[in-house]
């Protein structure tokens, strides 16, 4: 990162009404930002967006060169301090997706480390309270993408957000955490965990300064990154209000795919999925495959071990008792007590043969005795 870069861009976004957007188009025309400082207000008001009152404030926030000085050395220590790392919008490093959308963040502050695969990854978000099928068809899709490579990114909250994440680091994927704080305040706590092992894996990221609380308003804003790093965003459940229709909203703005998981219609925690595929918002999604399906072009680099998987995948063999058991296993929930009385095994049979398909990681035990399916 060129330092005298990023502080003439600390500069601009300190400068009251002036914006990422206006910002992005000022650099435009003048790609070193510490030229801008310099220029005369006519030159300024050719750039879209900015008109006399602008060009004004520009010119004369010189004034407050002093105090953008102060607040620079206030953030350079926290960097520091924090051992937190910065791109900007003029950087090279900087996500190439999000980089295209209207309103993206001049500068970015993370923890870990970004990788150029993520112009290959997937956005998946969802409600804070999933129920047990949303846990289970997010750990399938999301099992899927990092089986071939694809990262995912999301945004740290509770529930499905924590599922994402998880699920790629036990597949040891890359993931992005999109937080709505500043890079050194981990939330919700709860996830402090989860928090440092995306350090390890991939990077957490926000858009606010280090020290930044967790304000309400900051996360329908960050959802826009959410969904403006990935390729296209993937609902898993939502209600009828949900954040996640925020970032689906966003999705849209940016010409971004969108998919949704269908779920349960008397459930409402599906509401926001179904009715985005019912109007024809989101593309209904039922497997890994239908996601891939869109971006076959785009996703062409990282296929190559496609093929590969799927072999493996064919090659897996049951012996007659564990595709019995498994083939009424869905991937809605079943009690062993069920599984029992479907297959006519005893129960004791029923746990052995489970366990062997779960040693297989393709059926997993939830609390209660409970059993769902992980691939077809």
């Amino acid at each position: 990162m060129n330092s005298e870069i990023f502080k003439y861009l600390f500069f601009l976004t300190r400068i009251n009404n002036l914006g990422n957007i206006r910002i992005k188009n000022i650099l435009n025309h003048f790609p070193e930002p510490q030229l801008i400082f310099e220029i005369s207000g006519d030159k300024l008001k050719i750039i879209e967006g900015v008109n006399d009152k602008i060009s004004r404030l520009i010119i004369n926030s010189k004034k407050d060169f002093r105090q953008y000085e102060d607040d620079y050395d206030l953030l350079l220590n926290k960097i520091e301090k924090n051992n937190i790392k910065i791109t900007t919008i003029l950087s090279d490093d900087y996500p190439s997706n999000l980089k295209k959308i209207y309103d993206a963040p001049i500068i970015l502050y993370y923890k870990g480390n970004l990788n150029e695969l993520d112009k290959y990854s997937i956005s998946i978000v969802g409600t804070r309270t999933p129920t047990i099928y949303g846990k289970s068809v997010c750990e399938k899709i999301t099992n899927g993408l990092c089986e071939i490579g694809i990262m995912t990114v999301s945004g740290m909250a509770k529930g499905i957000d924590s599922v994402v994440h998880r699920t790629t680091l036990k597949n040891s994927g890359i993931t992005y955490a999109i937080l709505g704080s500043g890079v050194d305040v981990i939330y919700p706590y709860e996830n402090k965990l989860l928090y440092h092992d995306i350090i390890v894996q991939g990077a957490v990221i926000s858009e606010y300064v280090p020290g930044a609380k967790p304000d309400k308003v900051n996360f329908p804003k960050r959802n826009r990154i959410v969904s403006g790093i990935g390729l296209g965003t993937l609902i898993v459940e939502t209600g009828a209000r949900g954040g996640s229709l925020i970032t689906a909203e966003f999705a849209l703005d940016q010409n971004k795919e969108i998919f949704a998981i269908p779920g349960n219609i008397n459930s409402q925690k599906s509401v926001g999925a179904n009715e985005l595929i019912k109007k024809g918002a989101a593309k209904l999604v039922t497997c890994v495959e239908d996601i891939i399906n869109e971006f076959d072009y785009a996703l062409k680099p990282i296929l190559k071990n496609r093929g590969k998987g799927n072999e493996q995948k064919v090659s897996l063999e049951l012996d007659i008792f564990e595709k019995k058991i498994f083939d009424v296993i869905s991937y809605e929930p079943i009690h062993i007590d069920k599984i029992n009385e479907i297959t006519g095994l005893s129960i004791s049979d029923c746990l052995v043969q489970l366990l062997s398909l779960e040693f297989k990681n393709i059926v997993k035990q939830l609390p209660g005795k409970y059993f769902v399916r992980m691939h077809d």
